[in-house]
């Protein structure tokens, strides 16, 4: 195989093939687990593994496709699966009992979860892995170390104690989907990754999906033969495995960790407000396996780690938004009690740029310019509005490369954000950020990503991991999903006050004020509606002592009166 560069076509073709490999349906499980898959309404068995012949003595196939269940498992392994099914969590497969299964008794880990009508059974050794020590000492140690420095470190180091690995590293995904090693444990001879970087293409869209759904993966021997999973005619397509943690794993990726000189990985996934935050990516010099018991430590683990972060991520945007919002409100005021709001504005350009994540903002309002902070000149203002007026009338635009707007990008102001005011009549909210430059260390070279056969039949992933550095010029920090919403409800207030077209007014009137107000009214709603959801998602996940309890009930009181009279208030109107 040969490097492929990414201006080459055959680079597109083999990202495009990589992101549509269908894992979820790979047809194989890893040994020596076994996986039986059965009908919830008459218990026949309708897909297993070829391993499951052997266990169970079947003498082939047929003698175990359309067989009920419980010629294989007795009743109260039937009965520990049922009750896990009743409790309706949708989701990754659940412990449910160790049974003795086959001729030799052997004593099995069984783990179930259901996908419509099909119900999945997985059987694992008994006793594989090392036993985890300490779990519940690490929870504390990371609440100890939450919020500070040593948090993310600690999660390295934590989970490599209890856990073995040779290597664990904390991995978190950029906003284009590239990630970087930000914490590292290391013991054995696995070479350091701390601080390099890794492109998108490493971990496709399908495998990020998947390690949301299942919180915790292991591939215990890269080099495992996988047992075909064999199905009766009566399933119409292949068996969906998202959900299964015997899985088997895409070629791809195994050829990638055998490049790494690794034998055996884990990954905690790491979520945060229902995304992918990132991961606890951990590696070993040699075949590692994780039982049943040791995942499900290893998940509350990971979850504990999620909240943490979910809920630092939620107060830090919680501080940074009340000072914005205070910026915002302190502009409104201004200009809601000005005589002649227009003649207003030049002077309270301070309070635009302090509304939102910029370092400059210049507003174009019947073709005259109002600036502050770090901006282009006038010649780099020209270039700005020619691109945003590229981008559509209708909404906001942005880009961190200023050579996307510019032949020769100001360092001061290169991260672009338009906004087009008055619907698209003339006016423009621009935003600009600093440059951010960066030398990036990569993990091999990002834009050689993988390897193909020289009749481009075949893609692999790329041989060496060895540091490359790349030096970033002419971008800024990433627009976020944030500064679209703070800039629209900044262009609101602009909108209202200071129509980009003379002939306009801004609604004389308390009706016509009040009509104004309502969008407003409604995107602040929303936001509180968002805030009351992921608090909720948090109260959910956590172990609160019984005073904090306490002063949660008197605040949840406060709050259900206060939502109570707003539901009982007329519409538009302040109880």
């Amino acid at each position: 195989m040969t490097p492929v560069p990414r201006q080459d076509p055959a680079f597109e073709r083999a990202l495009a093939e990589c992101a549509r490999e269908p894992i979820h349906v790979i047809g194989a499980v890893q040994p020596p687990g076994v996986l039986l898959a059965y009908h919830r309404r008459d218990l026949r068995i309708l897909a297993a593994s070829a391993n499951a012949v052997e266990l169970f003595d079947a003498g082939d196939l047929a003698g175990l496709l359309h067989q009920p269940l419980d010629h294989f498992l007795d009743r109260t392994a039937l009965d520990a699966i049922n009750a896990v099914l009743a409790r309706g969590d949708a989701g990754a497969s659940q412990y449910a009992c160790s049974t003795n299964a086959g001729l030799s008794g052997s004593l099995y880990d069984v783990s179930t979860h259901a996908d419509g009508d099909l119900v999945h059974v997985e059987l694992e050794p008994s006793g594989l892995g090392q036993p985890l020590q300490g779990g519940h000492a690490m929870v504390a140690d990371l609440d100890a170390a939450a919020g500070g420095p040593g948090f993310l470190p600690g999660i390295a180091r934590q989970v490599q104690r209890i856990s073995g690995y040779d290597r664990v590293m904390v991995y978190r995904f950029l906003p284009d989907y590239s990630g970087e090693v930000v914490a590292e444990a290391l013991s054995g001879g696995l070479a350091s990754y701390d601080g390099l970087r890794y492109p998108a293409s490493d971990i496709p869209p399908q495998a990020r999906a998947l390690y949301l759904r299942n919180r915790v993966r292991v591939i215990a021997d890269v080099d495992a033969t996988p047992q075909p999973v064999m199905q009766s005619p009566e399933l119409a397509a292949p068996l969906d495995m998202s959900f299964d943690v015997l899985r088997a794993v895409s070629p791809v990726h195994l050829q990638y960790l055998r490049n790494m000189g690794v034998r055996a990985s884990m990954s905690i996934s790491l979520v945060v407000d229902g995304r992918l935050w990132g991961l606890v990516a951990c590696h070993h010099g040699a075949p590692r396996p994780v039982g049943a018991h040791q995942r499900a430590a290893l998940e509350m683990v990971g979850r504990h780690a999620s909240m943490i972060l979910d809920a630092h991520e939620l107060r830090e945007r919680a501080r940074a938004d009340a000072v914005r919002r205070s910026q915002r409100d302190a502009l409104e005021g201004r200009l809601h009690r000005a005589a002649d709001p227009a003649a207003l504005l030049p002077t309270v350009m301070d309070l635009v740029v302090g509304a939102v994540d910029a370092d400059g903002v210049a507003v174009c309002r019947n073709g005259a310019w109002h600036v502050h902070g770090a901006v282009p000149d006038s010649e780099g203002l020209a270039h700005a509005l020619a691109w945003a007026g590229t981008q559509g009338h209708s909404g906001a635009a942005a880009t961190a490369h200023g050579t996307d707007w510019h032949p020769d990008p100001p360092l001061a102001a290169c991260g672009l954000f338009a906004l087009p005011l008055g619907q698209g009549r003339g006016g423009w909210l621009l935003l600009f950020r600093r440059e951010q430059r960066q030398t990036l260390r990569w993990a091999g070279r990002p834009d050689r990503p993988f390897q193909i056969d020289p009749d481009g039949t075949r893609i692999g992933p790329r041989a060496s991991f060895d540091a490359w550095e790349e030096d970033v010029h002419a971008t800024s920090a990433p627009w976020s999903g944030r500064d679209f919403e703070f800039a629209r409800r900044l262009r609101m207030i602009l909108e209202r006050y200071v129509p980009a077209d003379e002939g306009d007014t801004c609604g004389e009137g308390e009706g016509d004020a009040a009509d104004v107000d309502a969008p407003m009214r409604r995107w602040d709603a929303r936001e509180q509606a968002e805030r009351l959801r992921r608090l909720a998602e948090l109260l959910d996940g956590a172990s609160p002592d019984r005073a904090r309890l306490q002063r949660m009930r008197g605040l949840l009181a406060q709050m259900e009166e206060e939502l109570g009279a707003l539901a009982d208030a007329p519409d538009g109107a302040v109880p």
